[in-house]
């Protein structure tokens, strides 16, 4: 099978868990050559893929950045992200098991010190536009940059008493991992629906908090998002400089929020019957697929 994933200008953690995790669970079944795409951890259910090919989803979800794709023969689902992607792509509901990241579980089982008494994680696309690595030393807070190798996010994820995070991803791996952790609202409003479909499968009643803009560009970016998108990405890619207007100031200002947040907020964690049940009921896919292809190996 074509393992395919979201790249963008960097890599994201989210995205690369996809190379990460995949070949440490299975071996022998990944061909790029091969006619099956396999669409693992994302919002990578698109309406673009070859209608001759196989599309394998096994945990993706729709996250609405294009048409829905027309489903037929060549499309199998082993399960969905959630109870919103099965219902938007018109699977039985029951599939909607959960984000194929909760497979981290049967990975990552070591014990890491816990170092950090709160750690912010921000959206990859915040990373561009935000100052938050200032507002974290301001905040006294640990920073986990979404860019960094998939290892380091993790120790880092690990190392934390409560995760604060607006990538969702953040969140997905500390729930699997059973860390507690706290949802932001998403900078761009696009990314909200993919939250809400995740928690539907784990019944996580997601209430995301309001955070504060670490820079006078971001602040723009997210006025423009929902009004008038196009204006937003060119303030992206052209009004960089605005990450130098004022810096210490929207950064005291996002650290102030952030502090706030981390002491005010209930922290959300899913119970441990769901995040087991998931997590089982992904292994017993991961069985059905490896005799599906007649070929390939476990080795969780």
């Amino acid at each position: 099978m074509n393992l395919y994933f979201y790249r963008g200008d960097k890599p994201n953690f989210g995205d690369e868990l996809n190379t990460w995790m995949w070949p440490k669970l299975i071996e022998g079944v990944w061909d790029n050559d091969d006619n099956s795409i396999f669409l693992g951890i994302g919002s990578i259910i698109f309406d673009f893929f070859p209608a001759d090919k196989r599309k394998v989803v096994f945990g993706a979800g729709y996250g609405g950045y294009t048409p829905l794709p027309v489903i037929d023969d060549n499309w199998k689902f082993y399960f969905v992200r959630g109870k919103l992607t099965a219902k938007a792509l018109g699977v039985d509901e029951k599939l909607g098991i959960g984000d194929a990241a909760i497979l981290l579980r049967s990975l990552v089982k070591h014990q890491v010190e816990k170092c950090y008494k709160v750690s912010f994680m921000p959206h990859y696309g915040s990373t561009f536009v935000g100052n938050w690595e200032l507002t974290c030393k301001y905040a006294g807070i640990n920073y986990i940059d979404p860019r960094d190798p998939v290892d380091v996010v993790l120790e880092q994820i690990l190392a934390s008493e409560l995760v604060i995070t607006e990538a969702m991803h953040g969140a997905i791996v500390s729930d699997a991992l059973r860390v507690p952790w706290v949802p932001i609202q998403p900078l761009s409003g696009i990314h909200s629906m993919k939250w809400f479909d995740w928690a539907s499968a784990l019944d996580i009643d997601l209430k995301p908090q309001q955070m504060l803009s670490s820079s006078m560009l971001e602040s723009a970016v997210q006025f423009f998002d929902n009004r008038h998108p196009k204006i937003a990405d060119k303030f992206r890619r052209r009004a960089g400089f605005l990450l130098k207007v004022a810096p210490e100031t929207f950064a005291q200002r996002a650290a102030e929020a952030l502090v706030r947040i981390g002491e005010n907020s209930s922290p959300s964690l899913s119970a441990d019957k769901s995040i087991e049940s998931a997590h089982d009921q992904m292994l017993t896919k991961l069985d059905e697929l490896l005799a599906d292809l007649g070929s390939g190996k476990l080795i969780y």
